[in-house]
């Protein structure tokens, strides 16, 4: 048990030391001067402009959160950018569908999504960005 317990604290400090980074603040001046793709944070081409804006790839995309908790299994519940809850929601045994289904929504882009995502399984609840094509979006209740 008190290994369980440590565990849990040293991803929660974890956590909250991401929290604190700059690396986010450097992502955000470089989305707003129109260097990288305000979604995936891809370089964007030239010329820049300060504008936030998409990469052709996450264009046609729905921005998705996904939230889960471990509670009775891993719960995954989904919020559009608008903060409006869709309908689907869906409970799995093990953690390895969660990962499964962040990865198919591509939300696991780079490392620092992925590090945080297996801190928040460590811990037992988060939520991680989804983008989503149409047909993935329609299959969770989304409606355009």
């Amino acid at each position: 048990m008190k290994e369980e317990v440590l565990r849990f604290c040293m991803a929660l400090g974890a956590r909250q030391s991401r929290a604190l980074s700059n690396e986010r603040y450097a992502a955000g001046r470089k989305m707003a001067a129109g260097k990288i793709c305000s979604s995936c944070k891809a370089p964007l081409p030239l010329p820049h402009t300060p504008v936030v804006k998409r990469c052709g790839f996450c264009q046609d995309k729905h921005l998705v959160l996904m939230s889960f908790r471990h509670c009775c299994g891993w719960r995954c519940r989904f919020t559009t950018e608008a903060k409006v809850r869709l309908p689907r929601q869906f409970t799995f045994n093990d953690a390895t569908k969660v990962r499964e289904l962040a990865t198919r929504g591509n939300g696991l882009i780079d490392k620092w999504d992925r590090d945080g995502f297996e801190l928040d399984l460590q811990i037992g609840r988060g939520g991680i960005w989804l983008r989503l094509s149409y047909e993935q979006y329609k299959a969770i209740g989304g409606v355009l």
